[in-house]
């Protein structure tokens, strides 16, 4: 007798919880999330945009994947999210956004992109397409000027990109007239693979005074060997990205990856709530913070130092 209402407790405690899980799900909504690539800086946006929709009394399912810096892969996980009911789909990265922004257009989904450098990459027209989100962009000139008040004498400024990556070319592209402005030299280096970078950093880090890393997703992903190659040759890297500098980066005047993720869910937020997405504008970052690291091949001075936000 007692072990049958041990067990009639035990089916209806289960019955009970398969009920609540069941409607948990049902009452969830969900958002998915497709990242270029797998490194710190995207990595930051995601955990920005989850905590922030964490705080909120909704009850969001969260999803991630990567396409691994692959167009067609990319669109093979947006098909699929499609046809799952994602409530928001979710792009970081350019590569991931352009192969979004087909199924936004048809209606398929409503997307919202971030860490996007240009979202002319996306379309020169977003208007009506389901489409807004969160660029990472900053201006060139002032990370170009304090380049140069940390080295003053800096006249050769290496950069390394994927030639495949348009956010990474557009940068190229409005940074030659910044640097000529300025009297310095802009030596490309485009990789296509992340195998190259190793012997294409040797080689740039013997012919420039220091290397700038813009917001390109494999360059990034590859840092490390990029800081230690030219810490070999004394030849300091700058970045957009202020996630870098910890990894031994010597400075970086740019937005906080992070905080780029919360600005992301509070527009998800906005939308899950009802707010029409064709009426919501793209933004860019709220700040910019100086990071630097004392330990870089250069002597950061002091007057650099008291604008910092974060020293490593």
């Amino acid at each position: 007798m007692r072990k049958t209402a041990i067990g009639a407790i035990i089916a209806l405690s289960s019955g009970l919880f398969y009920g609540f899980c069941v409607k948990k799900s049902e009452d969830s909504v969900k958002i998915m999330v497709c990242k270029a690539v797998e490194h710190e800086a995207l990595n930051s946006v995601v955990r920005g945009m989850e905590d922030y929709l964490g705080q909120q009394s909704g009850k969001y399912d969260i999803s991630v994947e990567t396409c691994q810096g692959n167009m067609a892969l990319g669109s093979q996980i947006i098909s699929k999210f499609a046809s799952s009911g994602a409530r928001v789909v979710v792009t970081i990265g350019t590569t991931p956004s352009q192969s979004a922004f087909k199924f936004a257009k048809s209606g398929k989904i409503k997307l919202v992109f971030s860490s996007v450098t240009d979202p002319d990459d996306i379309s020169s027209n977003l208007r009506g397409t389901n489409t807004t989100g969160v660029s990472n962009f900053v201006q060139l000139e002032p990370q170009i000027e304090l380049f140069r008040k940390i080295q003053p004498e800096l006249k050769n400024l290496g950069i390394i990109y994927n030639t495949g990556e348009a956010n990474s070319v557009s940068i190229v592209k409005k940074l030659k007239p910044v640097c000529e402005k300025m009297g310095m030299n802009l030596l490309e280096q485009g990789i296509s693979k992340i195998s190259e970078i190793l012997q294409t950093t040797e080689k740039l880090s013997k012919m420039v005074d220091a290397v700038f890393i813009s917001n390109d997703n494999m360059a990034l992903s590859a840092m490390s060997s990029i800081v230690a190659i030219c810490g070999k040759n004394n030849i300091p890297v700058y970045v957009s990205d202020t996630d870098q500098v910890e990894k031994g980066c010597a400075a970086a005047l740019g937005p906080n990856q992070y905080d780029i993720g919360v600005q992301t869910g509070k527009m998800v937020k906005r939308i899950v709530d009802g707010e029409d997405i064709n009426e919501i504008p793209v933004e860019y970052p709220e700040v910019s913070e100086l990071y630097i690291n004392r330990k870089s091949p250069v002597k950061i001075s002091d007057d650099v130092k008291s604008a910092a936000k974060k020293i490593f």
